[in-house]
């Protein structure tokens, strides 16, 4: 073979390596990018530890900026006003979180196809049934409205834009070019995707059908004595035998439950089931200093890093330590200058199923209260790494979307075909407005002020401040049911389960400086059944509540220690 030939062959075999070398294959990266000496994955190395300061620089900056990192690697952010202090934390975040950021929000919203491929389109199609894009939507309505909010998401947006601007592949974290993809435009509807997750996280818990199924093999008395039990050893949120100062209405219970006629085994959506917290509080006559001292434990989902970001916020109006939520702006939980905050899940139940009956197969009118009403229709593309574009129509009644499992569903999310969900994650909302408030609270009646907007997730906050307050009180948009409306799949033709109003705030639960000194929540029972309002079933065993009150009960002489 002559030499022309090899050197033909040679380059041949170069240019085919060359080009192997530039393209995914299958879901991994391709070979050449992610093994160039330089910009490849050698590059995200650990060279030196997070310290010192910064001193940030943006023509988006309206004054100066300087974040310093402690030893342990927190930021404190110290700026002049409140638009450099949120696009500050965005950066900071995102240059330590991106793509956290990034997948928390794919996987809320329904986009993680476009990441992962096609064995991702059934997930993404559940995520937008659920409805998660279309409340976020309805929250960004809320938000939008509210300059002083607006401008706060707006502002971490585009401090989140500007660390990825300054991103080339050799910058990327490691994730991305494991997975062959760039770091996307953040959008302040992220935002809303992330607080609409959370409420999926805690709220999204829902037993109607596996109670119906009961309900239809062992009857309503034996979920009654059975499943509808309180422990005798329950020992509520708010201390037994409040007395609930107001008068109630109730909702119109129908004279005989209804069974809907899917009676099978069948596995609903959950939240993981070791999701909880703990909280507790003791007012100065239980301290050793003569103060309050709070103390908060929030069990979320395990996650490498951990959903909260710890950081502290400073302007001339604020100084705020704490933990956020990287995609969000302010602290979510922590403290500042006057008072301390905490926060567990309440529980309550939000979510509710019901049975749809359409007019016929063209699934155009459902019934309601003897009236054929007309379904609206949403439209959702799904689009995968795979250049595949699925589109989903999805029903909507008036309780909210319709599920269909005609296609195959993940096994953890089947839900029967014609259920409609009615979601409190569906409703306009605005809960950084609330986190806002507390980061400038200044007194008790700031904290209590702070969520008559709040909607969800339902959350026990407790609180301790320097005027000698200690609190818990139940934040969020809570339904006025009759007693067990949702414990099961509903009528959607009957109005009687329909939600029709909300418990006034001022009636939620709540407690102020109770005598024993002490308040404390662990995902048990708000309330003893002395409470007139229904709430729900779902809530946490009586062991954990129970231990921390005994041991705050006979505890004198408090410190941050010994809590």
């Amino acid at each position: 073979m002559s030499a022309k030939i090899y050197a033909v062959l040679s380059l041949f075999l170069l240019g085919a390596l060359l080009f192997l070398y530039s393209i995914p294959l299958g879901p991994l990266p391709a070979i050449g990018s992610f093994f160039h000496p330089i910009s490849g994955f050698w590059a995200n190395a650990e060279t030196h530890q997070v310290k010192g300061e910064i001193s940030l620089q943006s023509d988006k900056l309206q004054g100066p900026v300087e974040v310093y990192f402690d030893d342990r690697g927190v930021p404190h952010i110290f700026a002049e006003n409140d638009y450099d202090l949120y696009y500050t934390q965005g950066y900071v975040t995102a240059r330590d979180r991106l793509f956290q950021m990034e997948l928390q929000i794919r996987a809320a919203g329904g986009y993680l196809a476009e990441w992962m491929g096609d064995d991702l389109i059934n997930y993404d199609k559940n995520q937008r049934r659920l409805g998660m894009v279309y409340g976020a939507e309805r929250a960004m309505e809320e938000i939008t409205s509210d300059p002083v909010i607006a401008n706060a998401i707006q502002a971490y947006a585009d401090g989140v834009n500007t660390y990825i601007e300054s991103l080339y592949y050799e910058k990327y974290p490691l994730e991305y070019k494991i997975l062959g993809v760039e770091p996307a435009e953040w959008k302040p509807i992220n935002t809303a995707i992330l607080l609409k997750y959370m409420t999926q996280m805690l709220a999204a818990r829902s037993e109607d059908v596996r109670t119906s199924n009961t309900m239809a093999h062992l009857g309503e008395d034996f979920v009654n004595r059975f499943l509808s039990k309180r422990p005798d050893l329950m020992d509520p949120i708010v201390p037994a035998e409040t007395d609930w100062d107001f008068s109630t209405t109730s909702a119109q219970a129908p004279n005989q439950l209804y069974q809907p006629t899917f009676t099978q085994d069948i596995e609903l959506w959950q939240p993981h089931p070791f999701n909880g917290s703990n909280n507790w509080v003791v007012d100065g006559t239980k301290s050793a200093g003569g103060y309050p001292i709070l103390s908060n434990d929030m069990h979320l989902n395990m996650s490498m890093p951990s959903i909260w970001y710890e950081v502290q916020l400073h302007t001339p109006d604020i100084n705020v330590y704490g933990v956020s939520l990287q995609g969000a702006p302010t602290i979510i939980v922590g403290y500042n200058e006057n008072i301390a905050w905490g926060s567990t899940n309440t529980g309550a139940d939000v979510m509710d199923w019901y049975e749809i009956t359409f007019r016929n197969d063209n699934r155009s009118e459902y019934l309601h209260d003897g009236s054929w009403l007309p379904v609206e229709q949403r439209v959702e593309t799904i689009r995968s790494k795979s250049g595949k574009a699925v589109q989903d129509t999805i029903l909507f009644t008036h309780h909210g979307p319709v599920y269909e499992t005609r296609e195959e569903t993940p096994v953890t999310q089947t839900i029967q075909r014609d259920h409609a969900l009615k979601w409190i994650a569906h409703e306009p909302s605005n809960e950084l407005r609330t986190f806002y408030k507390l980061n400038r609270g200044e007194d008790y009646n700031d904290f209590k002020e702070a969520f008559i907007t709040y909607k969800a997730p339902a959350q026990n906050m407790n609180y301790a401040g320097t005027d000698g307050n200690i609190a818990i009180q139940t934040g969020g948009k809570l339904p006025l049911k009759w007693e067990y409306q949702g414990r099961t799949v509903s009528d959607g033709s009957d109005s009687r389960y329909d939600w029709t109003d909300y418990i006034p705030y001022e009636q939620n639960p709540y407690s102020l400086n109770p005598e024993r000194g002490y308040l404390s929540a662990a995902n048990q029972y708000p309330t003893d059944e002395t409470y007139p309002h229904y709430l729900g079933e779902s809530f946490a065993p009586f062991e954990r509540g129970r231990r921390i009150n005994d041991r705050l009960a006979e505890m004198e002489n408090v410190t941050v220690e010994g809590f």
